[in-house]
């Protein structure tokens, strides 16, 4: 997957959970290959923050992909923090203003 620093920057996750949401069991570069395994090029192209993370309450933001054929898609994505200074993360892709668990 590729992502630019310009994207990247825009997202309130630190670079580790950042790591993690892109690549981790249950993240997005997993969820996003478990429900379009044929594609095989991906760009993020956006981050929307609508909740700032700050590891003290849950931030919420929408990260967008485009794919080879020009398909878009979005992911909500839940930072939580667990209360002993870890986070952890749910991913949902979003279809026609529904979602859909991707874990």
């Amino acid at each position: 997957m590729e992502i630019s620093p310009e994207v990247e920057k825009t997202t309130t996750a630190d670079p580790v959970l950042f790591r993690d949401l892109l690549s981790k069991p249950g993240g997005i570069g997993f969820a996003d290959y478990q429900l379009y395994p044929r594609s095989y090029k991906k760009r993020f192209t956006r981050i929307e923050v609508l909740t700032p993370y700050d590891n003290v309450k849950t931030g919420e933001e929408r990260w967008f992909i485009t794919d080879e054929h020009g398909e878009n898609r979005s992911y909500l994505v839940r930072m939580i923090p667990d209360g002993r200074g870890g986070t952890t993360f749910t991913v949902q892709h979003e279809r026609n203003g529904a979602t859909k668990s991707a874990q």
